[in-house]
């Protein structure tokens, strides 16, 4: 989670981990959080990212 304060990362991280990965990204993209997801997979690790994040990676490009 990017937010503008570590205080604010912190406790958005916490939030959205209890809601589980697809609830979470739900909320991510109702409200405009940049998120990038790592989950731990049978087949290794698996990444999902918000909208809000993936546009910062295209204005870094």
């Amino acid at each position: 989670v990017l937010a503008p304060s570590s205080m604010t990362a912190d406790g958005l991280s916490t939030g959205l981990f209890v809601l589980g990965e697809n609830k979470a990204l739900e909320v991510a993209e109702k409200e405009n959080i940049p998120v990038y997801l790592i989950m731990k997979t049978e087949q290794g690790f698996e990444t999902k990212m918000s909208s809000a994040f993936q546009k910062l990676l295209e204005n870094k490009e």
